[in-house]
């Protein structure tokens, strides 16, 4: 497994609570059966060796391992406002 791969799993640990599936793109889709099944969240390689993570309201994390092992993820752009 290659380190994208390896910070992407740990996403979905954190994200149990969803239903996730890779799709055929190579990213990984979340759906929250309690709101109706929309996609809730994309986990999706980027290209700094980390991975990205999209919401359903538009707000992007950009993740990244550290070198202690830690995964550091912070907002690169909001979502809407509700």
């Amino acid at each position: 497994m290659t380190a994208g791969e390896d910070a992407i799993l740990e996403v979905l640990i954190i994200l149990a609570q969803l239903h996730c599936a890779p799709n055929a793109s190579g990213n990984v889709d979340c759906y929250d059966a309690q709101k109706g099944g929309a996609p809730v969240v994309k986990v999706e390689p980027n290209l700094f060796g980390g991975f990205d993570v999209r919401h359903g309201d538009g707000k992007i994390e950009r993740c990244e391992k550290k070198a202690s092992g830690e995964t550091e993820c912070r907002v690169v752009q909001e979502g809407r406002a509700k």
